[in-house]
Parts: C-alpha cells; sequence; structure tokens
C-alpha cells in the first residue's frame, strides 16, 4: 500500500524540525519503495526534492495548503496513511501518523506570535488525539504528551534524532580542535544566548577562546545592547551561514558545544558536537540528563556564575568523550532505525 509524506518541510528553512523531517524522508525513500512526497509549490531544498521524487500541487502554501490542498488531494486515496513529520497534521484527515517534536507552544506560548501559539494550542491536542499513531523524539515529550494531552503510552513511538547524512558522508577527517566555543541555534529566548554570552564574558574566556554563536546577527542586535565594537572587544562571533559545510567545519574546530536552552525536545547541536569530538556543556534539563546523562557537563542555565563556573570546568575536562560511548549513542540516535520505527508502526496499521 502507497504510503504519502507531507513535505512541506522542503518550503522551509533548516531548523532541527526540517532536519529531523529530511534525513527520516531519505531513510524512509531507502526503506519502502510505495512512498509518495507531497509538497506546495515553492520548494527551498530542491535537491532533496528531487533525491525524494516530491510531487508538487495546490494553489495555497503554508498552513492553507497543508488543511485545504492536501486535504482535497488525500480524500481521493481511500484512507491511505499520511505521515506529517513536523508537528502539524491536516486536521479534517483521520488517517494521520505524525511526528510532535515538543510542546513549547504550550509551556510558553509568550516565545511565538501570539497567532501562531493560538493556532498550535487549538490545533495540536485534537490532531494528536485523532491521529492513527505518534512518534517523538524523546522519552520527556514522550511523557508530557501522555500526561498533558492524555495520549495513551502505547500510542506514542520513540524516533530519536541523528546526525545528518552529509555529516557522515564528508566529516571523517580528524579534527583538529582550536579555542573555539561554539552555540548552534536561533537567537531566542528558548535558547537562552544571552546568558552564555554574560557567562562568557563572566568567566573572562574571551581572553584565550572564540565565542561563535550560529544565528541571526540582527537578532542579536534587537535583543542586547551588544553591537559590532562589543562583540570584538569579547571575542564573539555572530553568523547565520547556515550551510552543512561550513556549519561542519565550525563544529570541527569547537573544544566545546554548549546548548543553555531552557526546553527543548532532543537537542541536536549536542548530538553533533559529539559526534566531531567536541566537548559538550548543556542546560541542566530533563530531556538533556536523559539523552547526555553520561557524557555532558551540565549547568543551571539559569544561573550566570554557574554557567561562567562550568564553561571553564568543562574546558579543563582532560579526557574527551571515548570511542565506545559515542559508538553507543550514535547506534541509539540516528535516523536509520526511525524511519524503520516509523514504517512498522504504519505497515502494523494497514
Amino acid at each position: 500500500m502507497k504510503i504519502f509524506v507531507n513535505a512541506r518541510f522542503l518550503t522551509q528553512p533548516l531548523s532541527g524540525v526540517q532536519r529531523y523531517a529530511i534525513e527520516c524522508s531519505l531513510q524512509i525513500k531507502k526503506q519502502y519503495k510505495e512512498v509518495i512526497f507531497l509538497a506546495p509549490h515553492g520548494i527551498l531544498h530542491q535537491d532533496i526534492a528531487q533525491e525524494l521524487e516530491v510531487v508538487c500541487m495546490g494553489k495555497y502554501s503554508g498552513h492553507l495548503w497543508e488543511q485545504i490542498d492536501l486535504w482535497l488531494y488525500m480524500k481521493e486515496q481511500k484512507g491511505a496513511p499520511l505521515l506529517h513529520l513536523c508537528n502539524t497534521a491536516t486536521y479534517i484527515y483521520r488517517h494521520n501518523y505524525i511526528t510532535i517534536h515538543d510542546l513549547a507552544f504550550y509551556h510558553h506560548p509568550e516565545w511565538n506570535h501570539p497567532l501562531f501559539s493560538k493556532w498550535y494550542n487549538w490545533l495540536m491536542p485534537k490532531v494528536a488525539r485523532r491521529s492513527m499513531h505518534l512518534f517523538t523524539v524523546s522519552n520527556f515529550i514522550k511523557d508530557e504528551l501522555h500526561t498533558i494531552y492524555n495520549i495513551p503510552l502505547n500510542k506514542i513511538d520513540i524516533t530519536y534524532n541523528g546526525i545528518c547524512s552529509y555529516f557522515i558522508d564528508k566529516g571523517n577527517e580528524p579534527c583538529i580542535k582550536k579555542k573555539m566555543i561554539l552555540a548552534v541555534g536561533s537567537f531566542n529566548k528558548r535558547k537562552n544566548q544571552q546568558m552564555l554570552i554574560n557567562g562568557f564574558i563572566a568567566s573572562e574566556l574571551y581572553n584565550e577562546y572564540q565565542l561563535v554563536l550560529f544565528g541571526d546577527k540582527n537578532r542579536v542586535f534587537a535583543a542586547t545592547n551588544f553591537n559590532e565594537e562589543h562583540l570584538k572587544k569579547y571575542n564573539i562571533l555572530i553568523t547565520n551561514s547556515f550551510s552543512d559545510e561550513v556549519l561542519m567545519q565550525y563544529y570541527k574546530d569547537a573544544a566545546l558545544v554548549v546548548s543553555l536552552s531552557t526546553y527543548e525536545g532532543f537537542g541536536i547541536p549536542v548530538l553533533e558536537g559529539l559526534y566531531f569530538h567536541s566537548k559538550v556543556l548543556c542546560s541542566d534539563i530533563p530531556v538533556y540528563r536523559e539523552l547526555f546523562n553520561d557524557i555532558a557537563v551540565f549547568c543551571n542555565p539559569n544561573d550566570e556564575v554557574d554557567v561562567s563556573t562550568q564553561l571553564k570546568y568543562a574546558l579543563e575536562q582532560t579526557v574527551e568523550p571515548h570511542n565506545e560511548m559515542l559508538t553507543q549513542l550514535m547506534q541509539k540516535f540516528n535516523y536509520t532505525s526511525s524511519a524503520k520505527v516509523i514504517l512498522n508502526r504504519i505497515n502494523q496499521q494497514l
């Protein structure tokens, strides 16, 4: 039987959610031949669309495409399964399989535009309860879906994030670490980069290390009192060059990868940092304890003094993550296994 995949993510800028969707889709395409990827017009990731043989259709874009065009198309498919990999789903359609990455919109509606938060908080509990099955990226989020939305635990499977195929294919050269601390993610309250900047300056590590933030420099200036002179003074670089090639080189160079997020569903940059043999410093939040407890240094993401102290402590560690532990992580967290879980579940219910 054919499986259809909502590939609207190919019209969106790349973030962790889109990365998961792309990599799972590539693996699903390899593992199951009777799969059709559907997307609106306006593809951003043309190379991926060609590899997935995406069918572009409909006259709308965004949520309207998902709720109208996609539903009209699936009405003709006689109850075929429709897989959504990026949180939302076609509300009216009854044969949805959905990956929900986190419930940030529920816990912190103030992090998004009010209309976005209202839409998600109306839509998500409904499509979650109406779906055939749910997938998510950690046990922490699985427990939240069960507790907050009253979804039975046996209706939720874990499909972890992993390392993207580009890094696996191109990242085999040895990593020569530099005096660099790296944080990857858009600049917003959730990612907590302001606290990282404050802790970095308080630690006086700027006399020896460079702090590199992958984010939007304009947002940094809008949200803080920092300007180009401040950044230069404290040895801070902010870049919005998000190509995989550039990002991979930063990971290879980084002595320490930091994520001070106050809420996450998984935390791909932590895993990517470990893959490239960087030391990692994480905020002490439940999901990071679940996933990286034995391999990361932790700090209180709301305490500047602790952030400053743990930055120095993490860099002073002489023992890097050893190969056996990294191998175990990569065996557990990979998109091949996640795609297999998704396909097995759908096939069981056909």
